[in-house]
Order: C-alpha cells, then structure tokens, then sequence
C-alpha cells in the first residue's frame, strides 16, 4: 500500500461485536441487497465518526473438495498433494463472509465501488480438505486518505480452536475530493523476466465458478462497460493465485509461507502478461525472499506486486 500524507485513522470502537452465522451468504442476495442499500450509503465518512468494531465468525466449515480441485485447474496449480488446499484458496472462502459484512449496517460506506487494492495471507502449516474449519472476518482499521477510504479486514482459519492461516484485505472507496498534482513518477526497475501467462477472456467466468465472485464487471464486456471499464477485467485475487501457482512450483509453497502484494491496474481480458521475479535468500532469519511482479507483455504496465517468504528447509 501506498504511503499518504493527509491519512486520517477512523476510531474503531471497542470491545468488538461478534455476529456468528450458521451458513455462507448467497452471493445473489450479497449483490442485490448491495444496489439496493448503496443510494443511501456515502462514498465518504467524517472524521469524528466512531465505528463499532465487529467481527463475523462461521464455525463448521467444510471445504468444497470439487471446487478446490476446480480452483487448481483454473489458477494452475500442480495435482500434487491434492488433499492439501493451495494457500491463496483459503481467501475465496471469505468471499461471503467479506460480502455479508459490507451489506451489513456495520459497514458504515456503500459497498458498491470498493476497490481491492491489497491482499496478504500466512499460513501457519497446509490445511488439508478434510479439515472442519472456523471462520472469522473482522473489519481491523478504516483510513481516510487524500484520494478516498481504505478499509482493513482481517481474515482468520481456526482448525481445532488453533490458527492455521490468517489474512489481510484491504478495499478502497475513491471519494469526491480535490485532485491534486501528480507526482513525478522513477522510472522503474523491471524484475528479470520469467513466464508468459495468457489470460483468455473466460477467464473471469471460470473463476467466479470457483470463488464465488461474481461482481460483473469481471464476468462479460457488456456488464464491464456499465461499471466504465472497457472490456471485462480479471479478477485481481486470480491473477495472485495464478502468480503463487507458478512460485508453488519452483519454491514449493505446501507447508509455511507468507505472501502480500498490491493489486495495480487492471488485466482487461484477453491479454498475454509476463511474471518476473527474483530470489534471496536471509540466512540470519533462515527465509527465502521471492520479490514478484505480474505486467503486460506488450507494455510493462504492472498489474500485480509483491513477494513471498518462506522458511528455507534445512
């Protein structure tokens, strides 16, 4: 995430309230009741504000092991060890829990408009398919910035009352503000080149089939244009999964690992992007550091940065 001067943190008022769910939203009834709860929600909150902290916990989750095996296939991942589910998964299962929240009166914005801008997970060890899960999202932090709002939720997986992976999404509002000047921007230094990745234009359909997102703007052009893109976009959480798939494969990402990264412009399907990255190893924290980025082949314009951490095996 980008540094701002003129932040401004919204006070989060505790102790928490926790609302526990018996089952996964309808993302249907996410997105209508969206449109319709969105023209009485502000792009915008004051400054004095306070809001209630909250968390939402869903306890007895069974992974879906077809969707998993249909989630590997799409994000290409190996077949190996299929009763492990790929680390980058585990974020698609919140996407009711994520919806459910911002639909909700404890979401003090419209959720329509939010940006994923930031996505970050830790796995504690491989979580495998048969595994009862608990779920918890909780929204951690609200930030008004110079272009608009930055909302924090933390995403949790409990097996046995034990923390096995835990994560951070981070959304952004753009409110009505002044523009200011831009920035003069370095020029900057491109990672060494490493695999071309196609991303055919189904490929939004084929993944909200496995995550459960299905925000139009990703599903068909003609849905995408009345959300002012020009063609229909990837999924930025594909485009990370399809990029961890890849370091999976040379590193091997099966048991503890930590990856961030921050989601740029948009991959507006079809496209032909390139994944580059670069190794180090920290011998006195015994990790390796793979720094990555995803751009487009053509014109470098970055879609994707971020890196990975990973205990080197002694």
């Amino acid at each position: 995430m980008e540094n701002d001067q003129s932040i401004h943190q919204i006070v989060l008022a505790v102790p928490e309230t926790i609302v526990e769910i018996k089952k996964c939203p309808s993302m249907g009834s996410v997105f209508l009741k969206a449109f319709l709860i969105s023209p009485f929600r502000s792009n915008t909150i004051k400054d004095d504000v306070i809001v209630k902290k909250t968390r939402i916990i869903l306890k007895n989750y069974l992974p879906d092991k077809e969707l998993i095996k249909n989630y590997r296939i799409v994000c290409g991942f190996s077949k190996d060890r299929p009763e492990i589910i790929p680390i980058s998964y585990l974020q698609t299962i919140f996407t009711g829990l994520l919806g459910k929240f911002i639909t909700s009166p404890f979401f003090p914005i419209s959720p329509l408009g939010l940006i994923h801008i930031f996505q970050s997970f830790e796995q504690k060890r491989p979580v495998s398919t048969d595994e009862i899960l608990d779920l918890a999202c909780t929204l951690d932090s609200i930030k008004k910035t110079g272009k608009g709002i930055e909302t924090g939720f933390t995403l949790e997986v409990r097996s046995q009352g034990k923390l096995v992976w835990q994560g951070i999404s981070v959304f952004f509002t753009r409110s009505p503000v002044k523009k200011k000047k831009t920035v003069e921007k370095k020029e900057e230094t491109f990672l060494e080149k490493k695999e071309t990745i196609l991303v055919p234009a189904g490929t939004g359909r084929k993944y909200a089939n496995v995550s459960g997102d299905y925000n139009p703007h990703h599903l068909y052009t003609v849905l995408a244009r009345l959300f002012g893109f020009k063609r229909a976009i990837a999924h930025g959480m594909w485009s990370l999964a399809r990029v961890v798939a890849s370091l999976d494969k040379k590193f091997g990402i099966h048991d503890s690992a930590f990856v961030e990264a921050s989601f740029k412009l948009p991959i507006f399907m079809p496209a032909t992007t390139c994944l580059g990255y670069e190794c180090q190893n920290d011998t006195e924290n015994q990790q390796a550091i793979v720094n990555f980025e995803l751009r487009d082949k053509q014109k470098g314009l970055p879609h994707l940065k971020g890196r990975l951490l990973k205990t080197i095996s002694r």
